[in-house]
């Protein structure tokens, strides 16, 4: 009768343990997902955008992270 018992105790620390490990990966994976639907969004919301030509000829892009400006023509004179 004694070893049932302890079969079955080791037998529910296993148990225990393994649903521990699906939970801990469920959470991973929510967390994953979060981050991938951040970072789509980030993208999707932060696309490059022009601003006006100044008097000089030169136009920037404002994107995400930078800003760039190109000489795009020279000025009239």
């Amino acid at each position: 009768m004694s070893a049932v018992v302890v079969e079955d105790r080791d037998t529910h620390k296993h148990q225990a343990r393994r649903d521990l490990a699906e939970l801990m990966k469920a959470f991973a994976a929510v967390i994953v997902a979060l981050a991938l639907l951040v970072w789509v969004l980030w993208q999707v919301g932060a696309s490059v955008k022009a601003t006006g030509f100044d008097a000089d000829g030169v136009r920037c892009y404002k994107g995400a992270s930078e800003m760039a400006c190109i000489k795009t023509a020279e000025p009239a004179r």
